[in-house]
């Protein structure tokens, strides 16, 4: 065999493997990526949810109420308490008050007195401006 084909055959072997240690350094061997977002929180980006809109008057079926709380560039924000802001004839429990790193906070509202409550989260930055309408009847 020529010589010149071993030296290519050898120089492939070499960077076929070298290419081989430098993806499983990368991908296997390195920790799961994580992020955490300390930006300020941006009211206006943030937003709520319930679902369903509506529910019996029975203080049993239930609406699940969703908070996001976002930054500037929407991306959600951890470690931020959020509490609501609605009327004393809905009872409130608290299924994850404190923001998770998607800036998701969960509260579920029931009623035994019917109507339509407007339902406000805040913060300790300050009220998110959109609010949802419930009706218990």
């Amino acid at each position: 065999m020529n010589k010149k084909y071993l030296f290519i055959i050898i120089f492939l072997i070499i960077a076929l493997f070298s290419s081989l240690y430098l993806v499983l350094q990368t991908t296997i061997f390195t920790k799961k990526a994580t992020s955490t977002n300390n930006s300020a929180v941006v009211l206006e980006n943030s937003y709520l949810f319930a679902s369903p809109l509506q529910a019996k008057a029975d203080d049993k079926e239930k609406i699940r109420l969703t908070i996001f709380i976002l930054d500037g560039r929407g991306l959600g924000v951890q470690n931020q308490t959020v509490r609501l802001s609605t009327s004393s004839k809905i009872t409130t429990t608290e299924v994850q008050s404190i923001t998770d790193e998607s800036g998701k906070a969960v509260f579920d509202l029931t009623s035994e007195i019917s109507g339509q409550f407007p339902v406000s989260a805040v913060t300790n930055t300050g009220t998110v401006p959109q609010q949802v309408k419930v009706v218990f009847n």
